[in-house]
């Protein structure tokens, strides 16, 4: 059983390390390394980040500070009002109510918003006092030991636990802490917040949850092999390039196609707006003018022509007189 063990391991070690391979060329963009941070701003932070992306969470985070002046005004605040932190998020009520509790707790505990206290004490203490936080998350606390009290976990959320489980490397529907203490021994230390990072990264893309939700509607609990993971994950990634195509190519067609609707009512609209050119009876009124200018002067050199011909008979017949 123990040579069984050992031989398993290292098959799992190198499919973690594809694995994680193949989401860096993908999600590189979107991996953030945590920074260090006050034990109550962890806490917060690992409130806005549970089930959602680094930059739902960043955003989260930064509108705290917008919305509220200090953190006693979002202590008095109603849920309500604190779930416009989190809008959009389908867990908005949830992450209000911890967020609450939170602060609640640290200010009824320690006259003041801060809980550094915690680095003072041995590990087992900080878990406990950690768990004594009403409604506070496993994830949340997980996460807090780990960037702040310095225990080796791999702090996962639920959404995470169900990524892994596609992956073939934990079981669907069972706890995220069991499948973290089953992944602990085989992730490397110095790597857990890599393996956590892209994990979380594809975890929250929308078309896996899409391929989870239908997956679940089929079977409960599905069953995956991480040795064909690799290649399920170049599946999922093709078919997102090749709806992004589609829907380029997509917008494209749509904006030729308003473009000639665009050319044609220009086109269309032209004749009315050569509505000056309706002036042209003035030019003809301007050619009238002219013609009877003309004539008026053809019948002024008549008449001075019939003029001089009259003078011209009464002089000769003046002379004869």
């Amino acid at each position: 059983m123990a040579a069984a063990k050992q031989t398993k391991a290292p098959g799992r070690q190198d499919s973690i390390r594809r694995i994680l391979e193949s989401l860096e060329k993908r999600y590189r963009a979107d991996f953030r390394v945590p920074e260090e941070q006050p034990v109550l701003e962890t806490l917060i932070y690992a409130i806005c980040l549970e089930d959602c992306t680094f930059a739902e969470a960043e955003t989260y985070y930064q509108r705290i500070g917008t919305l509220f002046h200090d953190f006693n005004e979002a202590r008095v605040s109603s849920i309500t009002e604190l779930s416009q932190v989190f809008v959009k998020s389908p867990f908005a009520e949830w992450k209000a109510f911890r967020f609450r509790h939170l602060l609640t707790h640290v200010f009824e505990s320690f006259y003041e918003f801060n809980f550094e206290s915690l680095l003072r004490k041995s590990n087992e203490h900080a878990n406990r006092l950690l768990g004594r936080i009403p409604e506070l998350s496993q994830f949340a606390r997980n996460y807090t030991m780990r960037h702040c009290v310095g225990i080796n976990l791999l702090p996962l959320d639920n959404r995470m636990r169900d990524a892994l489980a596609w992956l073939g490397l934990g079981t669907a529907g069972q706890t995220p802490q069991r499948t973290a203490s089953a992944l602990k021994s085989i992730v490397r230390k110095n790597e857990a917040d890599r393996f956590c990072g892209l994990v979380r990264c594809l975890a929250n893309d929308p078309l896996l949850i899409r391929v989870l939700d239908s997956e679940k509607e089929e079977d409960p609990r599905p069953v995956h092999e991480a040795t064909t993971a690799v290649e399920r994950l170049e599946i999922l990634f093709t078919e997102t390039a090749r709806r992004k195509r589609k829907s380029t190519a997509g917008g494209k067609t749509a904006a030729k196609k308003t473009a000639k609707k665009t050319a044609k009512k220009a086109a269309a609209k032209k004749p009315a707006a050569k509505k000056p050119a309706a002036k042209k009876p003035a030019a003809k009124k301007t050619a009238a003018k002219k013609t009877a200018a003309k004539k008026t002067a053809a019948k002024k050199t008549a008449a001075k022509k019939t003029a001089k011909k009259t003078a011209k008979k009464t002089a000769k017949k003046t002379a004869k007189r």
